[in-house]
């Protein structure tokens, strides 16, 4: 046995030798808010490539981790691996016939109906996708398209569906090709069947980053003074039951749609400006907020008389020892004003939102 777990022979498909082997997906730059999410420890250790807009985390779970996959909030989809073999040239996939077996798909199938609980479909139905870190040699369409008629053999009754009740995922990656059956569905990464729909809506994963990030406790007063449809509302009374969550937003629009996705809990929403908050000076705990960055609501140009404006009036309403917890790709106008307020903070980590790369900031107030 090779001391390296993540050591292959070069020349054959490599099986699991054990069923503990998945592959995590979020968002571009979320890798380590979500192992800090599992609580994942460097032994054994766990390997992060990046894609295009995607952080792809391969790694060994323990009993107890497995079981503990279906509450993760910032992941956007889990995978069970079940092999991987080297693809340099279209005759390579031929190598597929050895991974995808009737026995492995009905172990992912079982493995999916135990954590996830899936509705059971009315026909058996499949589908096959393949993500690559870049271009490669044999497109991914040839191995999708293999991978699908080596599943047709298998079974032949199956019908393809998107979305399927059987997903099987291929990861190519420096020229070789992970195999994976698709655990979550749509309710992990909308936390529903259908998204929400209002232009710009901040994903589920990314607000659950937001909350852990802030950290909020029992008790605590927090508050999404542009809080929109409601996403971070909606990852914090998840995170925190103790504390008290208040949101509000100037577009009438957007709290009718918060009220919906929140109506389970008693929260405070509120049409207000943002700049005015009407709330009790030195009352608040923690803000956190996904701000307006220029992409749908506002133009940098706009950011440079908005941001100080907000941040200034949040600062009033803060306890001593408060904190502000901020999502922007406006980095430059971000930065500047936090340097004219003389603020204690720091850039905390990146993602990709919408095909920009924005950044979370932690603010305090002494």
């Amino acid at each position: 046995m090779p001391k390296n777990p993540r050591q292959f022979d070069t020349h054959r498909p490599t099986a699991i030798a054990n069923e503990n082997r998945f592959v995590l997906l979020s968002f571009a730059g979320l890798a380590k808010i979500s192992l800090q999410e599992l609580k994942k420890q460097s032994d054994p250790p766990v390997e992060v490539t990046q894609l295009p807009n995607y952080d792809l985390i391969e790694l060994v779970l323990t009993p107890a981790e497995i079981d503990n996959l279906p509450r993760l909030r910032t992941v956007e989809d889990i995978f069970w691996q079940m092999g991987s073999f080297p693809v340099s040239k279209k005759s390579d996939l031929t190598k597929l016939t050895s991974l995808i077996q009737k026995d492995l798909l009905l172990k992912g199938l079982a493995l999916k109906n135990r954590l996830f609980h899936p509705k059971k479909p009315k026909q058996p139905n499949f589908n096959c996708f393949v993500k690559q870190d870049r271009d490669r040699s044999v497109y991914r369409k040839e191995i999708a398209n293999k991978m699908v008629s080596t599943i047709t053999t298998i079974f032949p009754k199956w019908k393809i569906r998107d979305p399927a009740s059987v997903e099987l995922w291929g990861f190519y990656l420096r020229h070789r090709l992970h195999l994976a059956f698709r655990l979550s569905d749509n309710r992990m990464r909308y936390r529903a069947q259908r998204p929400f729909s209002r232009p710009g809506t901040l994903r589920p994963t990314i607000a659950a980053a937001l909350i852990q990030t802030a950290n909020p406790l029992p008790n605590e007063t927090v508050v999404d003074p542009m809080c929109g449809t409601g996403t971070i509302l909606a990852e914090g009374v998840i995170f925190q039951k103790r504390a008290t969550f208040i949101g509000g937003d100037s577009d009438p629009g957007a709290l009718v749609s918060a009220k919906q996705r929140l109506w389970k809990h008693d929260l405070c929403l509120r049409e207000w400006d943002a700049t005015q908050l009407p709330l009790e000076p030195s009352s608040i705990d923690c803000f956190v907020c996904n701000l307006p960055f220029g992409q749908q609501y506002s133009t940098a140009g706009n950011n440079q008389d908005l941001y100080p404006r907000l941040v200034g009036n949040w600062l009033t309403r803060l306890k001593p020892k408060g904190r502000i917890v901020l999502l922007t790709a406006d980095t430059k106008t971000m930065e500047k004003i936090l340097g004219q307020l003389d603020l204690r903070w720091q850039a905390s980590w990146k993602v990709k939102v919408l095909g920009t790369w924005a950044t979370t900031y932690q603010i305090w107030k002494e």
